[in-house]
């Protein structure tokens, strides 16, 4: 197809790309982000899945930008799963930036979200001033840190009736996914890992190998049923014939609390380790607390996660559940899409047991951007925050601190999933 008018300044078509194209498609994506590819890695599902959701830039004959989506579902407060179109593989080509390139295959992914039904889009930013022009709010956040082994001592004991196994790869297969099914969908602002999701974010040997050794070992309950789950990989470093190993934490899954604190309590009683390092751990996440000395979690980066992106008000306020019974009028701006149902005034009637939301006439209580109504509608935002920069205009005394009350999520929106 050809482009759609999106104040573009470059003649550019875009399209899906065809297996074909995959190399040229992969090349530029990964020449946008100055990085390179192993070949071997463009058989993969991921790679390879839902092309008609590809959009590529064609400029005389050659693919200067890249886009993807892919058909995701994303848990919402009241832990409601809806569908959500996740973008990702957004680059263009160094000789070919601002011409108008990424308006265009942003604009186009929003027209696909829609056309689908999809009243979300979600995204991870590769730059944190890019994807707000588009409409896309920050929703939830995540912190990564360190722990020394000297100082994993915790503050009790864990109380753990189960076990936790280590597993090769074949078993790492079958148990991880089961566990991450069961547990992705008690946490606002998780969202799905497709099956092909997993060979090329876990199972990938090549990566392991070139980035460190990497193991699997799951946590079982007093049944036997798997209810958690760690994949980690340690790092060598010696000094003089002592080991100043380093195990870093990848993913971390868990079912129940229990769970979590016996395989904390596995990765810091590794051996030959000097340091454990945590990716993408949840703000709430409990290990400072099962510290003795819960100033040794050190936090390194606490960073924005998961962007969102309304596309369907109504659709979206009424899929989510709210702390407790309210009324709220929004005055939503939407500088993109302004014709879209994204854009304009609609009252929400909403608790913990449903919700509705539909145009009105009625005066705004609140009028905000269309990415700051994504910003809080995970939960993981107060409004009164927005509001306290000068994003969110109070049209009434007392507004915020119902907007607060409503809005609020426990536990706090953690993604655990990157795409």
């Amino acid at each position: 197809m050809s482009r759609r008018d999106y104040n573009v300044s470059v003649s550019f078509e875009l399209r899906p790309i065809i297996s074909d194209e995959i190399p040229e498609f992969v090349g530029v994506c990964v020449a946008g982000f100055g990085e390179s590819v192993d070949p071997a890695r463009m058989g993969l599902d991921w790679t390879t899945a839902e092309l008609d959701r590809s959009v590529a830039a064609v400029v005389d004959g050659q693919i200067a930008g890249t886009g993807r989506l892919y058909s995701f579902e994303v848990v919402v407060p009241g832990l409601e799963v809806v569908p959500a179109a996740a973008v990702s593989w957004i680059a263009v080509l160094p000789t070919h930036r601002r011409q108008g390139i990424l308006t265009g295959i942003m604009g186009r992914h929003l027209d696909d979200a829609v056309d689908r039904g999809e009243a979300l889009a979600i995204l991870h930013a590769s730059e944190g001033t890019i994807y707000r022009r588009y409409g896309y709010g920050t929703a939830s956040f995540v912190l990564s840190g360190r722990v020394d082994r000297p100082h994993s001592a915790f503050l009790l004991p864990v109380d753990d009736p189960g076990r936790n196994r280590l597993v090769d790869d074949a078993a790492a297969r079958k148990a991880l996914p089961d566990i991450f099914d069961r547990a992705w969908r008690r946490r606002p602002g998780a969202v799905s890992r497709p099956d092909y999701w997993w060979e090329d974010h876990v199972f990938y040997l090549d990566k392991r190998k070139q980035e460190g050794t990497g193991f699997f070992v799951v946590h079982e309950d007093a049944g036997g049923v798997p209810d958690g789950y760690a994949v980690y990989r340690s790092k060598p470093a010696w000094e003089e014939g002592v080991s100043r190993n380093r195990l870093e934490v990848e993913d971390l899954v868990t079912v129940t609390d229990t769970a979590r604190a016996s395989l904390w309590r596995y990765l810091f009683d590794v051996d030959l380790v000097q340091t454990i390092e945590i990716h993408d751990a949840p703000v709430d996440e409990p290990l400072r607390w099962l510290l003795a000395e819960s100033r040794r979690f050190h936090v390194n980066r606490y960073a924005d996660s998961l962007w969102v992106r309304l596309l369907d008000v109504p659709a979206a306020l009424s899929a989510r559940r709210y702390a407790v019974e309210g009324r709220l009028v929004f005055e939503i701006r939407d500088a993109r899409r302004p014709d879209g149902e994204a854009a304009g005034r609609f009252a929400l009637d909403g608790g913990p047991d449903g919700a509705a939301c539909t145009r009105t006439d009625d005066e705004p209580d609140l009028s905000l951007d269309v990415a700051d109504l994504g910003a809080i509608y995970l939960g993981g935002v107060a409004p009164s925050t927005l509001a306290a920069a000068g994003l969110i205009d109070e049209h009434a005394p007392g507004v915020l601190t119902r907007a607060d009350t409503m809005f609020v999520t426990h536990p706090v929106p953690f993604t655990m999933t990157d795409f």
